[in-house]
């Protein structure tokens, strides 16, 4: 499995992305995963 460091991620959207998956009952990593799996599915 690959590690990714995001650096310089804009603290309103960590915060955000962090409460919407607290919402959705995943982690910040699942709603990350799931987020670039549904954009690229649209894009093929």
């Amino acid at each position: 499995m690959t590690i990714i460091n995001i650096k310089e991620f804009p603290d309103d959207l960590h915060r955000k992305a962090k409460a919407k998956a607290a919402l959705e009952g995943i982690s910040l990593k699942a709603l990350i995963i799931k987020a670039i799996t549904e954009y690229l599915k649209k894009k093929k």
